[in-house]
């Protein structure tokens, strides 16, 4: 068992994107094995090889509760071969300390990869955290972080600030994030009423 060192935001290697594995060998096994020891030990659910230094198409993957027993599976060369659908929920990663912040992912995913023996499968993931793990990791291999697919740059931008990751006023822009927040609501409580008036007016006639 090794727990390797994780790279951190702005680290380089977090922006290429990862090269294909041609040979599954013990070399792979043991990289694979080390990755999860690392992603347990660190309290995550997912771990891509570029976060722990190296540039190589190989992620881990364990969305099971503290109640259940282990189920670390292990992508090499993953691929989504189908999406569709839309979902909407809060993400943080263990490249980006003490950060979180919604990220739209698509809902339902198919993906093709390698198992330790070297074996070709397939995998389908719907509306659940192991749907999201999978884009999640997936998009490290290709040099994409979630901070590029917030819900919200205005909160992106205040958890990297608060995270001491990038330079900026945390208060000023939590303040423009609850006038935003507010503007948001008061337009759609507008809209409800608009809504109701319209659907009273039908009624009438």
């Amino acid at each position: 068992m090794a727990q390797l060192k994780l790279r951190y935001y702005p680290d380089p290697v977090l922006k290429q994107k990862a090269k294909k594995i041609t040979i599954v060998d013990g070399s792979v096994r043991k990289l694979a094995q080390d990755m999860l020891d690392t992603m347990y030990k660190s309290d995550g659910v997912g771990l891509a090889a570029p976060q722990i230094g190296v540039s190589k198409r190989l992620m881990v993957i364990d969305v099971s509760s503290e109640d259940e027993p282990a189920k670390p599976i292990v992508f090499i060369n993953p691929e989504i071969i189908e999406q569709d659908g839309e979902m909407v929920g809060q993400e943080g990663c263990l490249s980006f300390p003490d950060v979180f912040f919604e990220v739209k992912r698509y809902s339902r995913v198919v993906v093709r990869f390698q198992n330790l023996k070297g074996q070709t499968l397939k995998l389908t993931a719907e509306n659940n955290l192991l749907c999201r793990a999978i884009q999640h990791e997936i998009d490290h291999l290709d040099g994409q972080l979630f901070i590029e697919k917030a819900v919200s740059q205005l909160k992106c931008d205040l958890e990297m600030t608060k995270a001491g990751l990038i330079d900026g006023d945390a208060d000023a822009l939590s303040r423009e994030l609850s006038q935003q927040s507010s503007q948001v609501a008061a337009a759609t409580e507008g809209e409800t009423i608009k809504l109701k008036s319209d659907k009273k007016e039908h009624i009438l006639k």
